[in-house]
């Protein structure tokens, strides 16, 4: 097999690309500076360790231990700074009282706290509350207790905070303290009552030398501002804060389950980084920690309104689309122009990798709510995970339907590998071809990403999750299905309905690129958040770009692989650029996927069928409509051979006037009628109706007529030819089929009409001088009822002398058994009724009278069977 340059280009460009991004990704991403030399068993037992010197009962942390980032901190650095500045001086460790990154440790509590006994608190508690959560730096230093339901610590007296308390020999203060037992003092010290908006008065301090007597005596010893932050300071000290930096700010006083706190709070701000940091430590008045909790830029959301307004924007255009997606499936589907099959298959793919990924996400909270004993909130959790699975299904099914269809009606050639697919042929070269492409392709991807992040240092990367290990509970399979459900809805939706409505519309490649590349914008084709607003629109437009060249330069499948493969690149990066990462093993399957998926490609490329014998894919429905479309044409061409056969224009003669209607109910019909001229003295006319509809009953009314023209001039009487005529039917159609029918000689020169009736409907003869309208109805069966004797023998003859102004009306049961919308026959009291009204006017006026009032009776109603008249009329 030959390579052309533009294969060689791709693998010297992939190649190129993934170097670039193993090497450069990692200067562009603050992850890359997370330190896990800290081993989570010796942080675990820190944790419990300080928990136990708080004073509070709890139970292990089993595996509640994680990484995490904090959000608004990293954004603003990384905004401020630019990412490899950031990078760079975290790295340098020159970035005190910052933490963008931090382990939290979760803790369910045992305290015998009212909250926690309380049943009626502990029946409403969620299954998504942490107890307490306690915070480390990366270094293993304590920075933060996140106490969310105020619990307080079994034991609320801490003897070496109160004796930070006074300025003079705290040790032996606190040796003091710890002799007097514990009911001395857990009443003994209160805060100041409040001034100045809350906060506590400032006061000097105690002395140790007064300890003795402030114990000994009946008051309480009040504490003041500057004794909580005494107390505050101790704790401090011990965790991972520079407290020589922070600027004490307020005291606030609160309750806590019915004991009085008070909140010191710090400020410290750094000018160079753009920060600004409060923290603050609620204690109460014996010297126990109740929380310590930090914020970065309180309150600084300027210039964020419309990033924040941006994803209901989002969410408006994205349901819009979803709107219109249903109604193009909705005319679609109702002209049968959907593969239902593979759009079946798809939306049950769609459904289980959304529903397995939701599980496996949610796992951790299913089996807290299990455990507890709750299965009716189970229940509901896994219904609500039934059901977000059952609507991605659908969907999954709409746009797969819509797309199928669009895309390979108006751009075929983007289908042929996934068509290949469908009929199982794996083994070929153009398949083999694909998996290579693609795997150089996500590099490429991989590789423009980071370039986009190298040349806008300042758009900041939003981590919500730091590693994949910590999201779900088999990370790999989530990271897949999660990562599958979001390629295939991103190129079902963007590329395949978008771009295939719009290229359907305008044929320009450049319009729907241009269309495409706009879905792409809106979307964010890589996973995560990012800001500011303009430069992430950028960075989503260059990356959309990419993926609508390697949809134009190539087809669907390579778009989806290529497109899954580079966002398993892009949301794996923790696997390597972090050392010692938890998320390596994931990343490392990842390889293996993207090694084993070139590997196999390289092989089919080389050794697999050509594509020249490779047949090409019809779906069942193209089939169908290209089969109904012929049945259409070719009952087209029935009908105009079938009106052919009808007169082309009414003879004309000075003494009679003539006016026929013949109106099938489908495309072809089994009603009849002919004018024959047979000399300038007689006209033959003739009526008829074929038992059945369509064109069985076409073909044997052109059989009719065949006879009728072969036997009108070689026999004189009406009866003697439709005698024979019969004879002739019977020997050549079926049993079962017959046909009534009316045939009469009209004789101008001795103004009769002669005729004989075969079963049909009576004729009308409308009289000058008679207000009545006569039926004329002699003997006679069906042709094709009965080929002997009781059809020759009930066969009558009429002779009828015509006046002038005389009309005679001959017509098929379609007229009389006319229905319409509520189901009400047209009648013959009805249409006699009309015909008396206009029997004054030309054959013609009367037939367009009749016409449009069985138009006006039948309204909306469809017609049902075949209506014919003709109206033959002597003028004066």
């Amino acid at each position: 097999m030959s390579y052309t340059i533009r294969e060689y280009s791709l693998l010297a460009l992939g190649l190129l690309a993934a170097l670039w991004f193993f090497v450069g990704y990692p200067s562009q991403d603050p992850r890359s500076t997370i330190d896990l030399s800290v081993e989570k068993d010796s942080l675990r037992q820190e944790a419990e360790r300080t928990m136990q010197l708080l004073g509070y009962s709890t139970e292990k942390p089993e595996q509640n231990i994680k990484v995490k980032a904090n959000q608004k901190l990293l954004d603003s650095l990384q905004h401020n700074m630019g990412r490899a500045k950031l990078i760079r001086q975290i790295k340098e460790k020159d970035i005190a009282n910052l933490n963008p990154f931090f382990w939290e440790v979760q803790f369910n509590s045992a305290s015998k706290s009212s909250k926690a006994n309380d049943q009626a608190a502990e029946a409403d508690q969620q299954p998504d509350e942490k107890d307490m959560r306690l915070r480390f730096n990366m270094q293993g230093m304590p920075i933060e207790l996140l106490n969310d339901e105020g619990l307080l610590p079994d034991k609320l007296i801490n003897r070496a905070a109160l004796a930070s308390i006074f300025s003079t020999d705290r040790k032996q203060a606190q040796q003091r303290l710890t002799a007097t037992v514990d009911s001395a003092l857990s009443s003994k010290f209160v805060f100041h009552s409040m001034q100045d908006n809350g906060s506590i008065r400032k006061h000097p301090g105690h002395a140790f030398s007064r300890l003795d007597t402030l114990l000994s005596r009946n008051r309480p010893i009040l504490l003041f501002k500057e004794d909580v932050f005494n107390m505050a300071s101790y704790y401090l000290e011990q965790t991972g804060w520079e407290t020589a930096t922070l600027r004490k700010d307020t005291v606030q006083l609160g309750r806590s389950d019915g004991v009085s706190t008070a909140t010191a709070r710090y400020q410290w701000s750094d000018p160079a980084f753009g920060q600004d940091l409060n923290i603050s430590v609620r204690l109460t008045p014996t010297g126990g920690l109740l929380s310590l909790t930090s914020a970065y830029n309180p309150g600084n959301n300027s210039g964020q309104s419309f990033h924040e307004l941006w994803p209901v924007l989002r969410s408006a255009v994205i349901f819009l689309f979803g709107i219109m997606a249903v109604i193009v499936f909705f005319f679609r589907i109702r002209d049968r122009a959907i593969d239902t099959q593979a759009a079946l298959i798809i939306a049950v793919l769609g459904g289980v990798m959304v529903s397995v990924q939701m599980l496996l996400s949610l796992f951790s909270e299913v089996s807290l709510v299990i455990s507890s004993g709750n299965w009716i909130a189970s229940l509901f959790i896994l219904f609500g995970i039934g059901i977000v699975g059952a609507i991605s299904s659908l969907g999954f099914f709409v746009l797969t339907g819509i797309g199928d269809s669009i895309t390979r009606q108006h751009w075929e050639g983007k289908l042929d590998l996934y068509d290949y697919l469908r009929q199982g042929m794996v083994f070929n070269k153009p398949i083999g071809s694909m998996l290579v492409r693609s795997v150089l392709l996500s590099f490429i991807l991989a590789g423009l990403w980071t370039g986009l992040l190298w040349l806008f240092p300042n758009l900041y990367i939003d981590i919500e999750h730091v590693f994949q290990h910590d999201r779900a509970l088999w990370p790999i399979l989530n990271l897949l299905f999660h990562n599958g459900w979001l390629s295939l809805g991103i190129v079902l939706s963007i590329f395949l309905v978008l771009g295939g409505q719009v290229y359907a519309q305008t044929d320009n490649e450049t319009i729907t690129s241009a269309i495409m590349i706009l879905a792409c914008i809106i979307v964010m084709p890589v996973i995560g958040s990012y800001g500011p607003l303009l430069q992430e629109m950028a960075v989503a437009a260059v990356i959309g770009l990419a993926l609508v060249l390697i949809y134009l330069a190539w087809d669907l499948l390579t778009l989806l692989l290529s497109y899954f493969l580079f966002l398993g690149l892009v949301s794996t990066t923790t696997g390597w650029v972090v050392a010692q990462s938890m998320d390596t093993y994931i990343f490392v399957v990842l390889i293996l996927l993207m090694s084993t998926l070139l590997l196999v490609g390289i092989w089919l490329a080389v050794w697999g069928k050509e594509v020249r014998g490779l047949p090409r894919f019809v779906p069942d429905y193209v089939e169908e409509l290209a089969q109904e479309e012929r049945i259409k044409q070719e009952l087209q061409i029935a009908r105009d051979v079938q009106q052919s056969f009808l007169p082309a224009r009414t003879p004309q003669f000075e003494q009679l006037e003539l006016a026929a209607i013949c109106k099938p109910a489908y495309e072809t019909g089994g009603d009849y009628y002919d004018i024959i001229m047979l000399d300038e003295n007689r006209v033959a006319v003739t009526i008829g109706d074929v038992s059945g509809k369509g064109i069985q009953a076409a073909f044997y009314m052109t059989f009719v007529k065949g006879i009728l023209h072969s036997l009108c001039r070689e026999i004189d009487s009406p009866a003697e030819l439709l005698k024979k005529a019969n004879r002739l039917f019977c020997q050549n159609a079926p049993r079962g089929v017959f046909i009534s029918l009316v045939y009469g000689i009209i004789d101008l020169e001795k103004e009769e009409f002669r005729f004989a009736r075969a079963g049909h409907n009576p004729i009308l003869h409308l009289r000058k001088q008679s207000e009545q309208i006569k039926e004329l109805q002699p003997k006679g069966i069906g042709l094709g009822l009965d080929d002997g004797a009781p059809f020759d023998t009930n066969i009558e003859e009429v002779k009828l002398r015509l006046g002038k102004e005389d009309g005679l009306i001959l017509y098929t049961d379609g007229i009389v058994e006319a229905l319409n919308s509520n189901n009400i026959f047209y009648g013959s009291h009805r249409l006699n009724n009309i015909l008396s009204k206009n029997k004054q006017e030309s054959a013609m006026d009367i037939l367009d009278a009749v016409s449009n009032d069985i138009d006006a009776f039948i309204g909306s109603a469809k017609q049902h069977d075949d209506m014919t008249m003709v109206i033959i009329k002597l003028r004066r």
